[in-house]
């Protein structure tokens, strides 16, 4: 039992970031998002023993709650874009791309839903497709196609 809770801890200070990227592009909602978290975790510490890919398990924990969440919710808020990109850069650079940050969170809000999951899991959470492909328990190509077909409505609509 005290090693699930370890793994767990190690599992949630390595990726707490990528986590509450990946729940808040499904709830489009910081607390949402939280909440999210909070219950997959609260979930996972009852666990008896510990999955054989743990980081994969929590992925998809956090997305089923983000779900859930979502499902409470009336509607999508808006997304914000100070979540989705690493805020560790200086503050000249962040003010320098700061419209663009704002434009690419706009048009992944304008992408289908399995898109925008797929982006954010694959770019700001670094799963690969294979782990996604698990998480969503969706074949691979699937997921491939979600995210070239997202990544190319991305670049379109960023052009314009």
């Amino acid at each position: 039992m005290k090693s699930i809770r370890l793994e767990l801890q190690k599992i949630y200070d390595q990726f707490a970031r990528q986590f509450f990227t990946c729940a808040l592009a499904i709830t489009g909602s910081r607390e949402s998002a939280e909440d999210a978290i909070h219950d997959a975790f609260c979930r996972s510490f009852r666990l008896k023993e510990s999955p054989q890919n743990l980081k994969a398990y929590m992925f998809r924990s956090v997305r089923n709650a983000a779900i859930d969440q979502r499902r409470k919710q009336a509607r999508i808020v808006s997304m914000s874009d100070e979540y989705i990109f690493n805020s560790s850069v200086s503050p000249q650079l962040l003010l320098e791309k700061k419209l663009s940050k704002k434009a690419v969170a706009q048009v992944l809000l304008e992408l289908s839903d399995d898109e925008r999951e797929t982006i954010v899991q694959h770019l700001y959470a670094d799963l690969t497709f294979r782990e996604i492909s698990e998480l969503r328990d969706r074949p691979m190509g699937t997921i491939t196609s979600w995210y070239h077909r997202g990544i190319n409505k991305l670049r379109q609509r960023l052009e314009k």
